[in-house]
């Protein structure tokens, strides 16, 4: 069982993803990806981390050309390399872990990575904007910033929101936060945190992908 989970910033959909994984007692895997994918691919997990970053902050065309070095036996050597190579690399590490066990990724296009696959759950998690921006503040947004203001929430909100939008929409061939582009979408601020898991729990089982 493969489920996958988008997002809306400040909608609770990484801590639900964690608990329906705990849940269900499988594999849970958000930044985990970053130390998995830098290991298996030798190329410096700081760095992996940074053309993260720059993916959700937009693009240039498409592909932002880096040099990034990367572990070799004589040491830190650099090769050019784009957005799209890495988005390929994490997305190879995706499959190969869907192969092995079941699990549940949190962004990352992981729904559309393991689109061919029959045993995949893929959801998309909302929330009202005042439950959000109380979200965001009491983590202090996307960066760790502490004692943030509305505003500020607001604006983190919706320029998070722009971000993932752009990743999806760009890697993928559908919308990101569009019903149409996932098996269900659920709004966390109505049935909450844990109503939200319990949800998805039992869709999870009953769904006929659960049974492949």
């Amino acid at each position: 069982m493969i489920i996958t989970i988008g997002r809306q910033l400040g909608s609770g959909g990484r801590i639900i993803g964690k608990k329906l994984s705990e849940a269900m007692n499988i594999a849970y895997y958000d930044k985990e990806l970053i130390e998995i994918t830098a290991k298996e691919s030798g190329l410096n997990r700081t760095l992996f981390e940074e053309a993260d970053e720059q993916a959700r902050t937009g693009f240039s065309a498409g592909i932002l050309g880096m040099r990034i070095p990367f572990l070799s036996e004589g040491g830190i050597a650099y090769s050019g390399i784009s957005n799209e190579m890495l988005f390929q690399i994490q997305s190879d590490v995706i499959r190969n872990l869907a192969g092995k066990q079941s699990c549940v990724f949190i962004g990352r296009c992981a729904d559309y990575i393991l689109r061919d696959r029959k045993d995949c759950f893929s959801v998309f998690i909302c929330a009202n904007d005042e439950d959000r921006v109380r979200r965001i503040i009491s983590y202090g947004g996307d960066r760790g910033i502490k004692c943030i203001s509305v505003e500020k929430a607001r604006d983190l909100m919706e320029r998070g929101d722009k971000r993932r939008a752009a990743f999806y929409n760009y890697y993928s061939n559908k919308t990101w936060g569009e019903a149409a582009s996932y098996h269900v979408c659920i709004n966390s601020s109505v049935f909450g945190i844990d109503g939200t898991v319990s949800l998805l729990k039992e869709m999870a089982e009953k769904t006929s992908v659960y049974s492949v």
